[in-house]
Formats: C-alpha cells, sequence, structure tokens
C-alpha cells in the first residue's frame, strides 16, 4: 500500500483491482465515518465503489490519518442494474475471502437479511444451503406475516423444506436461525434486536464479526448487547497496529500485565501487528473476550502509545 499525491491505493477484495481515491475528495468515496483515537492513531472508514461488467464492487476500508490503508471492513457485490424491490428476486450474498461457516455445536445456520437491499450475509452456511434461495423465502413468509399479524411475533417459527427456524424481523433487516437444539434460542433472542434494528441499511454487516458474535455465545450465553453493539460497529477489529515504539512495547507489557494479565500473552503481538483483535478474538481467545476488551479500553484510555 502506497500514497501518492494524496491518492489512497487498496485492492478490491472482490476482484483484486487496483483502486485509487483521495480522502480529502468527497466525490471519490461514498461515505466516511471518523473514529475515536486507537492505539494512539486516528482512523477513518471510506466506503467505495467501482463497476465491473454487469456489477457494482463495494469496499469499505479503514485509513489512518496520514492516508494509510489499514484493512477492510466489508466487501460486497451488488448488480448495476438493482431489481424491483418489490417483488421476489435475486439476494446476492455479501463477498467474503473466508469461506461460510458450515455449523457451530447449537446452530445450523443463520442467515441475515436486508429487506430494502437485498444483500443476505451467510453467518453460518453449510455447503448444501442455497443462501439466495433461503433469504427469497424467508421474505416470502416474512412479508405474509406483516400481512397477517398486527403485530409480528419475535420470534416467528417457519418451517422451509425439512428445516425449522426463528425468525425475527425488523422494518429493514430479518435475521433467520436454525438450532440443533433450544439451549441457545434465549441467547440469541436477547441479542437478535440489536442485530436487526441497524439503522444505517446501506452499511452490511461483516460475516466474520457476526460469526463471531456466535462463536461468544455458544461459550457465553449472557453476553451484554452493549459488547455485541462494539462487534458489529468497531472497524478497528481488523487494523493492523504498527509503533515506532518497538523497543518499549516489553516495558509497555510487563506494566500493563500487572492490572490485565492477559496482556503478557496478546499485548506484545498486537503492538507489532502480528495479530489483530479480530484474530485473537476468533482463536482460542473467544472465551476470554472480556479480557481482551477491557485490555483494549484500558490501553486506548492510558495513550500508552500516545
Amino acid at each position: 500500500m502506497t500514497v501518492t499525491r494524496n491518492m489512497t491505493e487498496f485492492r478490491c477484495r472482490v476482484c483484486g483491482e487496483l483502486l485509487r481515491f483521495d480522502p480529502t475528495d468527497p466525490s471519490s468515496f461514498i461515505s466516511k465515518t471518523e473514529h475515536d483515537d486507537f492505539f494512539g492513531m486516528q482512523l477513518t472508514t471510506y466506503r467505495i465503489s467501482h463497476d465491473s461488467r454487469n456489477e457494482r464492487h463495494i469496499n469499505s476500508v479503514v485509513v489512518d490519518h496520514a492516508g494509510l490503508f489499514r484493512g477492510y471492513r466489508d466487501a460486497y457485490i451488488e448488480p448495476v442494474s438493482s431489481a424491483d424491490t418489490s417483488t421476489r428476486g435475486t439476494y446476492w450474498v455479501l463477498h467474503e475471502e473466508t469461506p461460510a461457516i458450515a455449523t457451530t455445536e447449537n446452530v445450523t445456520f443463520a442467515l441475515l437479511i436486508s429487506r430494502t437491499e437485498r444483500w443476505v450475509v451467510d453467518v453460518v452456511s453449510p455447503e448444501r444451503l442455497n443462501a439466495s434461495e433461503m433469504a427469497a423465502l424467508v421474505l416470502d413468509r416474512v412479508e405474509e406475516a406483516w400481512r397477517v399479524y398486527d403485530t409480528i411475533p419475535q420470534p416467528l417459527e417457519m418451517t422451509i423444506a425439512d428445516m425449522k427456524l426463528h425468525v425475527w424481523t425488523s422494518d429493514s433487516r430479518v435475521l433467520c436461525v436454525g438450532f440443533t437444539n433450544h439451549s441457545l434460542v434465549r441467547a440469541v433472542d436477547a441479542v437478535a434486536r440489536h442485530i436487526v434494528d441497524q439503522t444505517q441499511d446501506s452499511i452490511v454487516p461483516r460475516r466474520r464479526k457476526l460469526h463471531l458474535i456466535f462463536q461468544i455465545l455458544e461459550t457465553d450465553p449472557e453476553m451484554s448487547p452493549a459488547i455485541l453493539l462494539r462487534i458489529m460497529n468497531e472497524d478497528m477489529l481488523y487494523t493492523t497496529f504498527h509503533t515506532p515504539f518497538e523497543d518499549r512495547i516489553p516495558s509497555i507489557v510487563e506494566r500493563t500485565a500487572q492490572r490485565h494479565p492477559i496482556a503478557e500473552e496478546i499485548l506484545g503481538p498486537l503492538l507489532r501487528g502480528y495479530a489483530t483483535l479480530m484474530d485473537l478474538l476468533e482463536g482460542e481467545y473467544c472465551s476470554r473476550y472480556k479480557e481482551v476488551i477491557e485490555l483494549v479500553d484500558f490501553v486506548n484510555r492510558r495513550r500508552i502509545l500516545g
């Protein structure tokens, strides 16, 4: 990644084409979202689009104060000619480099669907499942329920093919989940409203974040909705950090570990750019997510690298 004449460069996560935009020129991007200082860095998320044949590729990228590309938030494909959303049609599946997760211990599949933008995020999706067709069928049933009920049940239970679903819905989004048993129904019900009640429907939640939420629920059914919202909205989970103060890292880790023991294990790799927060949370530290978040907040408050 380089910056030339104020132009930030990155490769489209969908097709690999080299893209450039000017962070100071609003006409070169769709939108931007500024974030609080994070590990001494001022980061901004930009949404960039470009057309390729009969489709449009949307990339959401994280950029630092110097215009350097720091990572992706999401990337997806949408048709150049949008279908009429009032009729049943094709739903496009969010593009991710990593394959969809086939199953978890208690969840057979989970899809998040937009009622207005016609996208679907295959959070948990077996290979045999056609996510786009499932989204269309679920939305048909949801629209039917809205016509039948004055107040739609939450969750709405339905069966499609041989699959029993629990469905939570809002004006803009639908979350449908299939369970292997009922042990997680209450846990998902406690957070589902926060997943579907999003005001910015053009922002497509990244599959990795949603799957992380389901992973955490498997280990902690009492997951706080506040932490869920942080995971969904925190772009910096994917940021790779590099610091000019590498010689100070051992002492920073040692001092921080006195308050937060987990720092001894993860703070060094984080500050050296060997791992991202998402890498850690998806791996062996998933069940210790509260400790990881408390550590990040501690470091941020004290501007250890500021």
